[in-house]
Formats: structure tokens, C-alpha cells, sequence
């Protein structure tokens, strides 16, 4: 499908729904409260675009373009956190119409409407949704990248002035957009070999020379704004090499399996508790049973209708394929990642499925990554759904071409899916443990005089720095002799404090306390 929008009411009907899902989970995660506390840094960053530098320096490097874009509803004076709320539901959005778009490449209009629905309504999608947290931006980032690379390679070249300075914008999103670069490269081979066509090159150099001006009025903004620091190179680097990740991290997890086992849970689940502060979905729904029995007898047919005689060549790379699987753990992920490219271009090289294969090295290249790494978080896996959905929605056309009312499974697992994106909030567990920063220093600003002046310490600088300003240094709550030598006026902690001496509790909120220093 070309960018010339044809299909104005599937558009505009998934425009509405996105939008009323978007705003129903904002209005939520303002109930909830931030539990992911990475989202604080990123309020920060965005005041210090903004104008004011609470220790933002070392941190300005973290995701320049949505801190940079919540700023500027901080500059119109909202500065809440529900700006960066609305920020990212707003990319959401646009995710979404970018996936519809992507899918018409190869899909009608119902099966494009069906997956755009499905993956805005993934149960993991759900609880990272429009909470400030990095992920399914860059993911919205990623599909539209990949959107205009087709539409480059099969549409017209001059698509290509999109694609580089595009790639930029969700690199400095999340830097694990990079990911897709290696699917990308062996679309671009299938489809080109390993020649850059003549009338190509104007287009691209137009588009790398607007991606290189970009880069350096960004990354010429972090440094100055970070004192000289560009610490997102060590980022790479240490990806790149195969950092496998602190074993220090709350989120350490060396099983390899991790994100395959759940996979259930993040497609449907139906409890959603909350472990090291991070939601974590258990108990998958019958409707998660439902997507795997559609892959499988999608799949089945799919074999079926297809008759398989395996050149030399494709041989060739299913073995490389099976060794990168089988030796997964022996070697860095890029190397994996780069022996898994190879085998699948050997496989799909001369293959009328080359769209099916890029997706497929989509999914291989995220997955290995994230496996690899020891420090594993639900959602990181999340930029492997646009692909994912794509195969359901092959499977569901494979399972149409077998039955007459061809309408019918899309149709149910539109509404099934839209029912778990507006009953999937009752499946969390009751906590106001994330609103009691905001409740604890809403009790300070109200009865404590001067308190911008006064220091103010806590267990956890994140939340504190937003909401109290520069005075709220960090001090452990499990070292009262800290607390004591530090000298601070109040302190906030999140255990009860037995042997606080000279410090008197003032309120307890939630499971906060808070300490006033005896004069």
C-alpha cells in the first residue's frame, strides 16, 4: 500500500479506538500512580529541556526525543506527569496506524483493521500503555521505519529521504531500536541482492545527510546539556560486545526461556500483580489459547498448501540456522543474531515469502537480544509483537481461505480483543503504594513552612527530585547512622524506623513515614 491513504474509515475507526483507549489508561495510570521509576528520570530530563536542571546532567542521554516532546507541554505550563502520559498514549496512536498501514502490504482491509486491534490490545501492550515508559514508542518508531523502507524499496526511492532520519528519531527513543537494523539489511538483499540500484542513491544520500544533521544537533544537545557526556555510546558498545547485564539488577533472570514461557501472559492474562515494583501478568486467558490455535492451524494449513523442495542452498541455511539455535548460549548475541540473518537469507534468498522470512528475522533478532541478556523486564520484549501479529493474521487468512463467511474470526477477535483493552485494568492488583510519593510530599507542601528550602531526605531520589526539587538527597532507610550523621531536617522512609534517634515520626502514608529532626 502506497502512503496515499485510501482506506479513510478503517483509519478513522481505529484512530477513535486507539484514541478512547489511549485516554481511558491515562486516567487510570494517573489512579495508579508511576511504578515504573524510570519515568521520573525522564520527567526530569524533560524539565531540564524545559528550562530547569534538578541533577539532569547524567541523565540527559536517556530517551532525548519523548523528554524532549514532554517539555514542550511543560513550556504551554502543564508540568505533570500526565504530560508524559499523554506524550507516549500519543505515540501509541500514531503505532497503531502505522501497523494498519504496514499490514496492507500484504493483508485486505478487515485483516489489517483485526491486527492493528489485536497488538494495540495485547495484554503486555496494556500494561505499559500511556505510562511514560520508552517501549511501545520506540516500537511505534520501528514500524514506521520499517513502513518506509518497503515503501522505498517497492514504491518509490524517494522514501529513503524518510527512512534514515527516521531511524535516528527512535534510536534516541530507545536505543534498542537498532535491533531492527539486521532484518532490515536482509529485506533489502532479498529484494535488491547486494547492489544499491542507480536511481536509489540520490535519495539515500539525501536521506543519510538529513539523518547525519539530525544526529549531531542531538547528540550536540545531550553532550553540552550532560557536561561533555555521551554516555549512550558505552550503551552500544557494551551491546554490541555481548554485555550480558549486572547479575546486581532487581530484573536478573538467566533463563533463556523466559519471554517464550510467558508468551501466553502477554498475549492474555487475567491477574496482574506487581514484583520489584514491575506489573507482572500471570494466569493467561482462553483467548491466549484461542491466538495459538490459530497460529497452529494456520501453520498446518499453510504446510499443507505449500509443497516444500529444499534447494542446496536453503539446506545450507537451515543449518547455519539450527547451529545459531543450537550454540545460542556458546556466543555473543550479535554473533548469533548475524549467523541467524545469514541462514535466513540463504532460506528465503529466492523465496515468494520474503516478507514472511524479514518478519520472522524481526521477531529472531529482538528475541535473541533479550534472551541473552540476564537483566530481563516483560517489556522488552514488546517490539516482537508487530511481527507476531502478522503471522496471526497470515494464520487467520490461511483458516478464511477454508471457510465461506470469510468475516467471521476477524470480527470475533476484534471484539474479544477490544474486551480485554477495556477489562484488562480490573486485573490488577488494588495498591496505592505508587501514589504515596505525591500523597507523602503533598502532606509536606501543605504543613511543612519553607519546605523548598529545607533538606528534605529519602530512600529514593527519583520520585523526590520530581516532586521536591534540588534539597531531597537519597539516603538509604536500612542505615539510620546515615540518616543521623546526614543531618537532614525531615526524612522520608519506607520502613517503619526503630532506632532513629533525635528524629520524631510526624505521618505515615500508605507505607511511607515521615521524620522531623528534634530541636
Amino acid at each position: 500500500m502506497e502512503f496515499n491513504i485510501k482506506d479513510k474509515k478503517e483509519l478513522l475507526l481505529l484512530t477513535i479506538i486507539s484514541t478512547v483507549l489511549v485516554v481511558y489508561y491515562i486516567i487510570f495510570n494517573t489512579k495508579l500512580g508511576i511504578y515504573c521509576s524510570d519515568v521520573y528520570v525522564y520527567l526530569l530530563n524533560a524539565l531540564y529541556y524545559s528550562g530547569t536542571n534538578i541533577h539532569s546532567n547524567k541523565s540527559i542521554y536517556l530517551s532525548p526525543i519523548v523528554c524532549f516532546l514532554t517539555s514542550l507541554i511543560f513550556d504551554l505550563g502543564y508540568v505533570d506527569k500526565v504530560a508524559i502520559f499523554i506524550v507516549t498514549g500519543i505515540l501509541a496512536i500514531i503505532g497503531n496506524i502505522g501497523l494498519y498501514l504496514l499490514l496492507r502490504f500484504r493483508f485486505d482491509k478487515l485483516l489489517s483493521l483485526t491486527g492493528a486491534i489485536i497488538y494495540a490490545t495485547l495484554a503486555l501492550n496494556l500494561a505499559w500503555l500511556a505510562n511514560g515508559s520508552l517501549d511501545i514508542p520506540a516500537v511505534t518508531f520501528t514500524i514506521w521505519l520499517v513502513y518506509f523502507v518497503i515503501l522505498a524499496m517497492k514504491k518509490n526511492p524517494k522514501y529513503y529521504i524518510v527512512v534514515f532520519p527516521l531511524f535516528v528519531i527512535g534510536f534516541f527513543t530507545r536505543y534498542t531500536v537498532g535491533l531492527v537494523l539486521p532484518p532490515l539489511l536482509l529485506y533489502y538483499f532479498y529484494e535488491n541482492s547486494f547492489k544499491i540500484n542507480r536511481e536509489e542513491i540520490k535519495f539515500i544520500l539525501i536521506g543519510v545527510a538529513f539523518a547525519i544533521i539530525l544526529f549531531a544537533i542531538i547528540t550536540t544537545t545531550i553532550t553540552t546539556m550532560g557536561d561533555g557526556n555521551l554516555v549512550f555510546d558505552g550503551l552500544l558498545s557494551s551491546g554490541v560486545g555481548g554485555n550480558l547485564g549486572s547479575t546486581y539488577d532487581n530484573s536478573y533472570n538467566p533463563d533463556f526461556g523466559y519471554y517464550l514461557a510467558n508468551m501466553g501472559n502477554f498475549i492474555s492474562s487475567s491477574n496482574t500483580t506487581f514484583v520489584a515494583k514491575t506489573p507482572a501478568l500471570n494466569n493467561p486467558t482462553p483467548l491466549a489459547g484461542l491466538v495459538f490455535l490459530i497460529l497452529i492451524v494456520g501453520a498446518a494449513l499453510w504446510v499443507k498448501r505449500n509443497k516444500f523442495e529444499f534447494t542446496k542452498t536453503e539446506i545450507t541455511g537451515i543449518i547455519i540456522c539450527l547451529i545459531a539455535l543450537i550454540t545460542f548460549s556458546w556466543f555473543t548475541s550479535t554473533i548469533t543474531i548475524i549467523m541467524t540473518m545469514i541462514g535466513l537469507f540463504l532460506i528465503g534468498k529466492d523465496s515468494k515469502y520474503k516478507m514472511g522470512f524479514f518478519m520472522l528475522a524481526w521477531i529472531l533478532a529482538y528475541l535473541t537480544f533479550q534472551s541473552y541478556y540476564i537483566v530481563k523486564v516483560n517489556r522488552y520484549i514488546i517490539p516482537i509483537f508487530p511481527p507476531l501479529v502478522y503471522f496471526i493474521m497470515v494464520a487467520v487468512d490461511e483458516i478464511n481461505a477454508k471457510i465461506n463467511r470469510k468475516n467471521i474470526l476477524p470480527i470475533i477477535l476484534i471484539v474479544l480483543f477490544l474486551i480485554q483493552g477495556f477489562a484488562f485494568v480490573h486485573t490488577f492488583e488494588e495498591t496505592n503504594e505508587f501514589n504515596a510519593p505525591e500523597k507523602m510530599t503533598n502532606y509536606i507542601k501543605e504543613n511543612v513552612d519553607n519546605w523548598e528550602n529545607i533538606q528534605i531526605g529519602n530512600y529514593n531520589i527519583r520520585p523526590y527530585y520530581w516532586y521536591l526539587g534540588r534539597n531531597s538527597p537519597g539516603i538509604e532507610s536500612s542505615n539510620p547512622q546515615k540518616i543521623l550523621d546526614s543531618n537532614v531536617t525531615y526524612y522520608i522512609s519506607n520502613i517503619k524506623q526503630k532506632n532513629l534517634t533525635n528524629y520524631t515520626e510526624v505521618t505515615q502514608i500508605e507505607n511511607l513515614h515521615l521524620y522531623r529532626k528534634n530541636t
